[in-house]
Order: structure tokens, then sequence, then C-alpha cells
């Protein structure tokens, strides 16, 4: 059977080969699955630094600037994830980055961070979780991101577990404690980690 359909893992809930058979195995694994990170997380104050954006002889203009949540190895469980069959295929099919262009992507690393899981246990649903709240939050065209449910789940299942993903996408906002916002300077930090990876020339710019 496809392993499209396993879940979410924790740290205490190692699961290699989960495989729900019907969706009330889907609602069942999910009550153990995120909250229990969320009961363990520490709540995090959002953390601002002071930047200087002009200087004159007489005065300094500063801007107050977020600091990102990322880690490095945020950054390397989502370099895994690229090599999934089905993440890869999923971003071959999306040839003019219409749900998947850099900044997205980018937005994915963050999110990570700010679920702050331990980064072995990310996987295939969270990467398209998070790339699916991305677009729900950064983008005006609200058909094309629902190409993903068909990549994640194939063509018969995916409008059967299409509500179980929505529960799994609320916990994970949860968990982010709603802070989905994600500023350009975060992504250009984040694609600065490696500049050169190939998922950094997926930019619209580049198609016209």
């Amino acid at each position: 059977m496809d392993s499209s359909a396993s879940l979410l893992t924790t740290p205490k809930v190692i699961l290699e080969a989960y495989v729900p058979s019907t969706s009330g195995d889907i609602t069942r694994f999910l009550s153990e699955t995120m909250s229990e990170e969320r009961n363990e997380r520490r709540q995090k104050r959002k953390r601002k630094v002071w930047s200087v954006m002009e200087s004159t002889d007489t005065r300094l203009v500063l801007k107050r600037r977020k600091i990102a949540d990322f880690r490095p190895e945020d950054l390397a469980a989502f370099f895994r994830l690229l090599e999934d069959p089905v993440i890869r295929k999923f971003l071959d099919s999306d040839s003019h980055f219409k749900v998947a262009d850099k900044y997205l992507l980018s937005i994915v690393v963050e999110y990570f961070g700010r679920v702050r899981l331990p980064a072995y246990s990310y996987n295939r649903i969270h990467f398209f979780v998070a790339l699916f709240i991305a677009n729900q939050i950064e983008e005006d065209d609200m058909k094309s991101k629902f190409n993903m449910m068909p990549a994640l789940f194939g063509k018969r299942l995916w409008r059967s577990l299409y509500y179980d993903f929505r529960r799994i996408q609320r916990k994970f906002i949860v968990a982010m404690n709603w802070r989905v916002l994600v500023t350009r300077q975060i992504c250009d930090e984040i694609q600065a980690q490696a500049p050169t990876h190939w998922v950094w020339q997926r930019d619209r710019g580049l198609l016209s």
C-alpha cells in the first residue's frame, strides 16, 4: 500500500510504516501526534533585534526586525524531503512554480522551525501541510494548491482524506502559535544558507 497516507510521528512514537486504512484510523492517530509536542514545547516570545537602516552625521535610523526560527536541522530535513519521490514528482509537475516557488518553499523551512519537532521526524505530510498553509497565506490563486492533494494521497483517495488533512493543518498552525506570516527577509536568509541548491532556482522571475 502507498505510504503517502503515513501521518505525523513524534519523538516518542516512531512509526516507520504506518499506513492508516480509513479516515477513522487517521483521526485516532492525530490525537497522538502534535498535541504531545505542543504540551512539552516552551512558549517562545517573539524575538526582535534592531538593524541600522540609515546613518547620518547626527542620527541613526533603526528598524526593528524579526529573527528567524528555523534551525540548521530544519533546513537539513527540508533538503532530505526534497528527495522524497512523491515530493520530487510534485515539484516537477509544478513547472511554472505556481504552488512551490523558492519563497513558498522557504516558508516551509521557517514553519518547521516554528513547530519545533525533532528534525528527523519531519515527513511528507509535514511538507505538504506547511506548503498548503504557505499558499493560503501568500497566494491569491486558491485553486492551484489543491493540486497537492492527488499528488499526496492519490487521485482515488484524496477527496476522502482531505478533511483529515485539514485537521492536521489546524494542529500544525496551533503548534506554531498561529504565527503564519513569514517576511521576505527571513526567506532570503534561509536561501542564503545554501545559495547554490537547485531548489532556489524555482524563481518565477526567471520564467518571464
